[in-house]
């Protein structure tokens, strides 16, 4: 029974294990989960949708605005009001003094408003729709630059694993020729130095074996601080740079979201500069009031009249006209100053589109480029191992110095580095080229 209790233990800690791990396939699982988990994409989101609410509220602005009002009045003391008494029979210069109204004052009606012309309303609504779409945009943009660093690291990790795969098989090499020249040494076939270049390649491989190593579990750990996800949480990369080294640099690019950005801004940047033109024109408005009041000597405000005739109502609508004739100059050096901020935007636009057709030439340019420099690389580098082993056996026969076979490895481990590096320099401009074929 006790084992039996200890197996389920351990089949619901696997169990919980399991579901607390987040594991890739590919790069575009990890931005498929940045999507949801990443705290920028999450907040760009959040502004979009509170653009969205702007939006509705300036549009508001332009619907009818109606209002209920409502008031009870208790007078204290009824204002005393100074007459002539000549109105009342009195001798000429004389006053008399008069207290007019009741003591309870009721009133309520209803007010509607409605703006038939107001420019600065209509660009102001345009201007927060505009914002809207620009606030998307930059959720656009935010997911290509999370994306791209997402991919950093995603391919730090595989790169990583290559070099540690490679410093490893090195290091095994490296440690096998240290110990067969050790022994040479011990029989005086070779001399002391040759036992320190040997240890030297050993040490120098081992090195990258161990720094390759920590490079893996930081690159995971920047990927888990990009997903939202705590130092404790497990992550792991189910894939293998043979599954990545693949991409398609002819297809069509989408269209970079840093050309919609520009051009939003420019479009607020007019709608600005319109609405501050605006404030030299008139404005124009339709009013509706209905109102009703009664005045009691008693508090009943639900009975019947009690002193008065009972609820005076009144009503009317109007038209209200403004015209601006002079504002100190404020407005006029707003509207110079945003007519410079379109010029301005304007210019920025067709930099970004100038600059974003170059930038994605050079993707191209450089992918094929490090595609081609990779592949050379690599042919090299097992070259210069094909290199190695047939030394290595000229040396077992005895055509070969030790020094000959020592420094054909450590060439080897050289052209392993600039393999790496152009591996590295390879991944950087895949995912270039993959970020341009998404859309955002």
């Amino acid at each position: 029974m006790f084992k039996k209790n200890i197996l389920i233990i351990l089949l619901f800690s696997l169990c919980r294990m399991a579901d607390g791990q987040v594991a890739f396939t590919s790069l575009e699982d990890a931005w498929k989960y940045a999507d949801v988990h990443n705290i920028t994409i999450i907040t760009a989101k959040y502004e979009t949708e509170k653009s969205a609410y702007a939006k509705r509220q300036s549009y508001s602005a332009l619907l009818p605005q109606v209002n209920a009002t409502g008031s009870y009045i208790d007078n204290l003391a009824l204002q005393t009001t100074l007459i002539p008494g000549e109105l009342l029979g009195k001798p000429p210069g004389t006053y008399e003094k008069l207290q007019f109204g009741e003591q309870f004052n009721y009133s309520g009606g209803i007010n509607a408003q409605m703006s038939i012309l107001n420019l600065q309303n209509i660009y102001n609504a345009q201007i927060a729709k505009q914002t809207e779409e620009l606030n998307k945009a930059s959720l656009a943009n935010n997911r290509k630059n999370v994306y791209q660093q997402v991919a950093t690291q995603y391919y730090s990790f595989l790169l990583m694993q290559e070099a540690y795969d490679l410093a490893a098989r090195s290091a095994n090499i490296a440690d096998s020729v240290f110990q067969s020249v050790s022994n040479k040494f011990k029989e005086g076939a070779v001399n002391e130095a040759n036992v320190d270049v040997a240890k030297l390649n050993f040490e120098r491989a081992k090195q990258n074996e161990v720094s390759a190593k920590y490079q893996m579990l930081i690159a995971l750990n920047n990927m888990k601080a990009l997903l939202n996800l705590s130092v404790k949480d497990s992550l792991a990369i189910h894939s293998t740079l043979k599954d990545n080294l693949q991409a398609e640099s002819s297809a069509t690019f989408k269209e970079d979201p840093a050309i919609k950005l520009a051009m939003y801004q420019v479009q607020i940047s007019l709608s600005q500069y319109r609405a501050a033109n605006s404030a030299f024109a008139p404005t124009l408005n339709i009013l509706y009031n209905y109102a009703t009041q009664r005045f009691d000597n008693t508090f009943e405000p639900f009975s019947g009249a009690t002193g008065t005739t009972g609820w005076f109502p009144a009503q009317y609508w109007s038209l209200q006209a403004s015209i601006p004739l002079f504002t100190s100059g404020g407005r006029l050096f707003q509207s110079k100053r945003n007519k410079i901020a379109v010029e301005e935007s304007r210019e920025q636009y067709e930099n970004t589109l100038k600059q974003s057709a170059i930038n994605d030439e050079n993707i191209r340019l450089n992918y094929m480029k490090a595609a081609a420099v990779l592949n050379k690389a690599k042919d090299v580098m097992n070259l210069s191992f094909d290199n190695y082993k047939h030394i290595s056996y000229r040396y077992e026969g005895g055509i070969e110095s030790i020094e000959t076979k020592l420094n054909a490895f450590k060439d080897y481990i050289d052209y392993q580095n600039q393999y790496l590096n152009s591996l590295s320099d390879m991944l950087v401009q895949l995912y270039q080229v993959k970020i341009r074929q998404q859309t955002f």
